[in-house]
This record gives structure tokens, sequence and C-alpha cells, in this order.
């Protein structure tokens, strides 16, 4: 190796050498074409390792498909003559090991440390990567204390079976190996577990897990047959719940690990959570005992292997030998560069504003704020629904639940016809204000206000400039007030029709201002939603076939069209959006999000569970912890579902949406009561048409037929065309013996079903038949559904109901089992039109199996499945 470091490496100015080792070298170097330091990783050309510049090539393909806040990224491969190199971020920073020697943090910074390589490794895992070698001295803590995991030079993919060596299938640093890399056993994310727990321990504790003074062959020995030391006896302070999630990790067997470093993730959050400054004491170690000792102590009872693990070494040593001397130590890599940071806007309190006018300009005033923030290509805007929910709640509480790195505030003060706009930039890491503007804005010139807050914008945040898809429109004054107008009714149920008439105008007049199509789309599905009309559905479609091509890739258009095609199940149209969004949308965990909620509408409930944990491996939120219980539910996992709704409640407690699921799902549960207690807490005047629903159906449980027919005659005045509504009114009027009435409102659900083409409106109508005791035409009906039906609780109970209606016990039973395998309580089965369960003798394994099922009243189902309202 030549002792001169290269004057260039491709277009990349060598500033310095950072680190070397047998086989390369580590600059630290200026790329001039984009103004930033990197780091270079070259291989130094060495003939007796033919596979290293493969290795090193694989690396880059692999850090390539990785862009994440705490993985090193990679920009570039150089490749000159017989040398590679690989450039990539300049950490400014420390390795882990020398970080908590120095710095001698807290144990909640230790534990936040840990969800943050965590969250990096469960990232890599989400793209089927496995490290393979991950250990302290290539995680990397820069100045913000932010980790970074570095080399993933020996790291593969567990998808792909091919591999570069026989000896690269051991390769790894013996401290930091698995028991089955050590055997040489096939591997998969589980290894990467393990190696987190070895690192997590000595973090902890101090201390590696399996000693750190025996040879190679002994670490290994004992990392293949021998426990570790508790935790909590190497450090006492520890919670109790940290000691357990450390002995999962270290678990031998890859089964009893956690299943993914998400999980890992969540269980880190709990526990750091559960600790406050009070009780961060466990840094100063009351150590009775090293693991040294403990396994000087502990006897082998197993050596046979031993024996084995000693083979493995002799066959793999050199390799391993090299492997940990490729590039020693190296602990300044990474980018200066701002990666994209998420920003929400905290909802204002603007109770002092008093006129018309004056609120009008705040709606103006937030709009503009949100679309200034969505051209910015390095910031990700949190919804602003998120932001809405908490309100009113402590800015610290706030930040907590938003889980964003920057938040804006505003006010808006006025007087006479000016008002004051005032900004404030806020980082939630120290909770300092790192800038603020002003300006003044007039009441009766809301365009001239816009641009204005654009500007105030773009001072505010100089180091986050305006990307390369705002969209040039020209609108009148008087256009952009009515639509200023339009947007502030737009929940206005009595004004809709007109708020529609008056939108579609506004975009004949002008065809390119995204938000037009935004608002449109929002009052067609609230009209459709109310009113059942299904003729607002080809109107839908017209939306989408006359968006101009100018701004159609707009991200803002993009999301508009992919809400309404996933609400017509169209799913070519839905994926080709998608695959639109994956490239243009800047925000992964909101495109994560977005394919979640069309797997779910399709039914793939095994998919959308694994995009939305996708989401949250990027980003914890209410609205992404939600989806994720809503999918749990409809897979009939209530269960399941419980905690995360929890969760997403701890954060906002103000939050209807997981409230009220986790109400549904109480119900559905055969807890009632419960439902009653947590709706009536939300209060009715802010429930929606559903979750008033199933109030009345836990009235309804509840035996309580005088409260329940009071809380659907408020549904049908709301939802006059909702057939559910008259369903269950049908349901009441039989139990009743009013027959009549019975008729009359099973035949007024039958006329509003037949208003549906889709499989909800064939199954609304098959009920609607059996209720009119037309069993033949019920079942007729049911089996024109299609494979569009999801396969979930709704779908298979109302089949239940259908069945048992005409006659056919046979198919009533097998979807009676397998609506009650899902997860639905056995008092669901406890009607009038189920009472042949409690009299059969054809029922008495599912009886036997259930003995609540004959023990109660019940009705339907829960409404929560059955909205098929365009999100």
């Amino acid at each position: 190796m030549s002792a001169q470091p290269p004057s260039y490496i491709g277009r990349y100015k060598i500033i310095r050498q950072l680190g070397a080792g047998g086989m390369g070298v580590v600059y630290l170097a200026k790329d001039e074409r984009l103004n930033r330091e990197v780091a270079i990783k070259r291989l130094l050309n060495n003939p007796e390792d033919e596979s290293a510049s493969q290795r090193i090539r694989q690396e880059a393909l692999l850090l390539a498909q990785l862009n994440h806040n705490h993985i090193v990224q990679i920009y570039d491969v150089v490749e000159e003559q017989n040398d590679v190199a690989l450039v990539m971020e300049y950490v400014d920073g420390r390795p882990l090991t020398y970080w908590a020697r120095e710095f001698n943090p807290s144990l909640c910074q230790k534990i936040q440390l840990l969800k943050q390589i965590t969250s990096g490794l469960a990232r890599a895992h989400a793209a089927g990567i496995i490290h393979r070698d991950l250990k302290a001295d290539n995680i990397l803590i820069d100045s913000n204390n932010i980790a970074k995991i570095a080399d993933f030079g020996i790291a593969r993919s567990w998808q792909d079976t091919k591999e570069i060596t026989r000896e690269q299938h051991i390769a790894g640093s013996w401290y930091a190996m698995s028991p089955e890399q050590a055997l040489g056993e096939k591997l998969d994310n589980r290894c990467d577990l393990f190696a987190l727990g070895m690192l997590a321990y000595h973090l902890l504790c101090d201390q590696p897990p399996f000693g750190k003074h025996g040879s190679p062959y002994v670490i290994i020995d004992r990392i293949i047959n021998n426990p570790h030391p508790p935790a909590g006896a190497i450090n006492p302070g520890l919670p109790t719940a940290l000691c357990k999630l450390l002995d999962k990790l270290l678990a031998k067997n890859p089964d009893k690990r956690p299943v993914s470093a998400a999980v890992v993730a969540t269980d880190l959050d709990v526990i750091l959570s559960q600790l406050t400054s009070d009780h961060e004491t466990a840094d100063d170690h009351d150590i009775t005992i090293t693991t040294e000792d403990f396994h000087v102590q502990h006897r082998r009872t197993n050596k046979g292997h031993k024996l084995l693990a000693g083979i493995l070494l002799a066959s793999g040593a050199m390799l391993l030998g090299l492997t940990a001397a490729v590039f020693p130590e190296l602990s300044l890599w990474g980018s200066k560069e701002p990666s994209a940071k998420y920003i929400a806007i905290i909802e204002p309190d603007l109770s002092n504003l008093r006129s018309r006018e004056e609120k009008l300009l705040a709606n103006n005033l937030l709009s503009s704020i949100k679309q200034g923030l969505s051209d910015q290509p390095a910031l990700l805007l949190v919804p602003y629904s998120e932001s809405q929910q908490l309100k009113g709640k402590p800015l610290r509480e706030q930040a907590q639940a938003l889980n964003a790195q920057l938040l804006l505030q505003f006010a808006l003060n006025c007087e006479a016809t000016a008002c004051e706009a005032s900004f404030a930039l806020i980082e939630t890491e120290g909770f300092a204000e790192v800038a603020n503007r002003s300006a003044m804005l007039n009441l009766d010139a809301p365009l001239e206000s816009r641009a204005r807050v654009l500007q105030q914008l773009h001072y505010l945040l100089p180091n986050y400039p305006t990307g390369s898809l705002r969209v040039q429109f020209s609108l009148s004054p008087e256009d952009y007030q009515q639509y200023l107008e339009i947007f502030e009714q737009r929940n206005n149920e009595a004004n809709v029709t007109g708020a529609i008439t008056k939108v579609e105008a506004l975009l004949k007049r002008n065809p390119y201002f995204p938000s037009y199509y935004e608002l449109l789309a929002d009052l067609l599905a609230t009209h459709l939603y109310h009113s059942r009309d299904t003729k607002i559905r080809s109107r839908l479609t017209g939306l989408l076939n006359n968006i101009p091509t100018k701004i159609s890739n707009h991200p803002t258009v993009l999301i508009t069209k992919l809400r309404i095609a996933i609400f017509l199940a169209d799913t070519e149209l839905t994926e080709s959006l998608l695959a639109k969004l994956k490239l243009q949308l800047p925000d992964q965990a909101l495109y994560y999000f977005l394919r979640a909620k069309a797997h779910q509408r399709r039914g793939n409930f095994n998919r959308a569970l694994e995009v939305i944990n996708q989401a949250l491996n990027i980003r914890t939120s209410p609205l992404y912890l939600r989806q994720k219980a809503l999918t749990l539910t409809l897979m009939g996992q209530m269960e399941k579902a419980r905690p995360y709704l929890l969760h997403a409640i701890r954060l906002n407690n103000q939050y209807i949406d997981a409230i009220s699921l986790l109400a549904a799902n109480e119900l559905d549960s055969g807890r009632p009561k419960e439902s009653i207690r947590l709706l009536s807490e939300v209060g009715l005047k802010h429930l929606g048409d559903r979750d008033t629903f199933n109030l009345c159906l836990s009235y309804y449980i509840e035996q309580q037929l005088q409260d329940t027919k009071n809380c659907l005659s408020h549904v049908a005045e709301r939802a006059p065309n909702d057939p559910h509504v008259y369903l269950l009114l049908a349901e009441i009027a039989r139990l009743e013996n009013r027959q009549l009435q019975s008729q009359e409102f099973a035949q007024r659900a039958l006329t509003l079903a037949q208003e549906q083409e889709d499989w909800l409106g064939l199954l609304l109508r098959a009920r609607a038949y059996s209720e009119l005791g037309q069993g033949e035409q019920a079942i007729e009906t049911l089996l024109k559904m299609d494979n569009t039906a999801p396969d979930g609780l709704f779908v298979n109970y109302s089949r239940a109901q259908v069945y048992m209606a005409s006659g056919d016990m046979l198919s009533a039973k097998a979807y009676i089992r397998k609506t009650l395998e899902l997860g639905m309580a056995p008092v669901w089965f406890t009607t009038i039109g189920f009472q042949p369960i409690c009299t059969l003798a054809s029922f008495d394994d599912i009886r036997a199996n259930y003995p609540t099922l004959c023990s109660g009243i019940t009705v339907t189902l829960t409404a929560k499945n059955k909205s098929n309202r365009m999100e």
C-alpha cells in the first residue's frame, strides 16, 4: 500500500486517510460537484482473494436498496482498472463503544439509541437484507447522538440462496455471531437479532454476555453452548422488562427470539415510556458478578457442541480474521447534508377570531402552509388530521404523539381590515425555537395573503428549498375566495349537493388547481356515503378521467386519484398509481400506509399487515397504529388489535377513530357495556353514523330495546338511506311480534340495497330477502357475490344468517363455525334467527365447544366492517 493517498478517486478529491486494514483503506474525500464531504472505502487489489471485489459490489447493491436515517447511505461506486471503491455518507462521529465510554449516557439515552439501531435494522430486514456482522464497531454515533449502522460488507439477502463463496457462509466477527451463524447453518433476520442482543447487553451491562478474556474458540463455544448471565445480576438497576427482552434476543434457538426488529423496537418504546428521569439510576452499576466469572463458574455439559464449534472455526478461521480486519474502527463516515425530516403543523387556537372573514383567512393561512410544506422535498409533512386531534394538549405531548423532528406553530391576530400572522419553527429534540417570522395579511386579498405566507415559509426554512413539482395556476380572487368558503363548509351534509356543483364550476374555469380535485373528491364521497346515490360513483370515475395531464403527477392529485381508485375497487389503476407514488412521494411511511389501505380494501389482510408494519418501522403514528389495528380486526384478531389501539389512544386520547374501533371490537367480543362506556365518553355529537349505529347495537345486546329504537331513530335522521338501520329495525320488530312492521322495514332495506351494485349491495339484499322469508332468493343473491368480498367477520356472519333463514343448516353451521373461529363472541348467535343452534342435535358439537352460545340475546354485527366509505 502506498503511503501517499491518491489525489482523486473518480471525481472525488481525497482529503485524508481515515483508516486502513489488510484489505483496504478508507478516505475522507470531497464531492466537488455537490460540494459535500464523503467517505470512500477503497478495496486494494488482492490476487489471493478474488471474491473481495465481488463483496464490495454486493455491499453497494445492498446499501443502494436502503434509505434510512439510521443506516449509512451509499452514493456511488467507482471502478478504476482493477480497483473498486464505495462512496458513502461521511458520519462525523464515533463508534458506539467509544461513544458510551466518553459520554456516560443515562439508561434512557442508551435505550433511545438502541431504538434507533433497531429501527435501521428493521428497515434492512424489510428489504430482505441481513447484516451478519452487527457489532458496536459498526454502529456510528454522530454529534447529534444519531446512530448509523455501517459496514454491510458481508450482508446479503436471506431470500437469495446463492452464496458468493462457501467460506463466506460463516463470515462475521467471532464475538458478534449467533449460534446458527457459528455452526454454518442457514441464516435469516433472527441472526441479526442475536447480535443486537449481544450489542445491547454490552451497552447496558458494560461487558459482553459471553465474556471478553477468552480466545475466539472459547467465546464461540460459550455462544453455542452456554447460557448468558442474567442481565439483572450484572446490572441490578435494569428494568425487569428490559432483562426479559435481552433474554429473548439471546435465545440459542432462533424460534424463541422476537420475530422481527420491529417487535423489538415496540418493546423498547414501551420500556422507555415507563422510565422517568427520577428513576434513571441504572448507570450507577452495582455489579455483583462479571460475565467472565459467570462463564468460568459454568460447567459445560455438551462437549460435542464444543468440538463441532472448533471444527467450524478451523475451517473458517482465516476468513474470520481477515473479515474483522478489512476496515477496522472506521469512525468517520457520513454526509453533512440534512436528511428528510418530519414536520407537523400545530393546530392553532383561533378562538380570538370573530368575523367570518377572519376565519376564512385562517383557512387560507392553513391551506398555504400545507401547500408550502408539501413542496419541500426534504420535509415530510405529518397529516394535518393528526394535529387536529391534539388541539389544546401541551406542546410536548403533541410532539410525542406526532413523532416529528420539527413543529410549525402559527397564530393569527386581527384588527380592523388586517391581521398579523406569526410563525415559529421548533426542533423537538431540544425543544428549542430555531426560527420565527411574521407578516401582515389583508382580509380582502386572499391570493396576496397566500403568496405572503409562502414567502415567509421560504424565509423560515432556508435549508429546505422548494421542489420541482410546484404547479403554476392562475386563479381570480373571487374564485379563490369561493374555494375557501366551500372548504370551510365541506363537512356540512345539508349543503353538500350545492357545494359539489360550485366546485365543478370552479374546475371548468381553472382545471389546474390541485386542491380543487381533493375537495371535490371529499364532497362526492360524503354525498355518496349519506345518500347511497350510485350515480355518484360515475361522477367519481368522471373526475378521474378529466384530470389534466399537466398536473396528473402532482402528489396531491395522485393521492386523490388513489383514494378514488381504492374506493371504486379499480385494482389496475390502484397499482399504477401506487407505482407512481413510490417514485414521487417523499414520505415512505405515507406510501406504505396508502398501500396497506389498498390491500385491505381488496381483502389481502396478511399483505396489508406486512405493509403497515413497514410504515410503523419508519414512523410511529396514531394513524398507522389504528390502521394496523383495523387490519387485525378484519382478520378477526380483536385481542391482538387491542394493544395497538391502546397505544394510539395513549399518544392521543382524543383520537375518535381509534376509540370507536376499540368500542366496536369490545362489542364484537361480547362486551357491550364497555362499548357503551367508550362511545358515551366521546359524546353523541362527536360520533359518526357508523359509531352511533354501534352504540345502538350495544343497547340492543343489553336488551335495552327502547334505547335501541331511540338510537336508531337518530341514525335514520342522519343517514335515511342506510339499509343496515332498517335491517336491524326489522329484526327488532320481529322480536316484538310486530310482523307487518318487520316486513315493511325489510322491504325498505331491500329497496335501498338494490341501489348498490358491489358485493356489499348483494350481501345486504340477501339479508333483506332472508328477513322477508324469501330464503331461496336470498341464497341465489348470495351466490352472485364474487371474490372481491373480504373473508372477514361481517361477510361470514351475514352468510350464516342467510343460510340459517333459508333452512340450509349444513352451510349455516360451516359459516357459524368459521365466524366463531375468526373471533366473534358466541353471544352474537343467540338471536331469534339462530334459535335452531340451541335445539338441533346437529349443532351439539358447536354448543360443546362454546358453552355460552345459547345464553343471551343479540342481533347483528358491528358497523366497522360495513362502511364502504372512501377515506
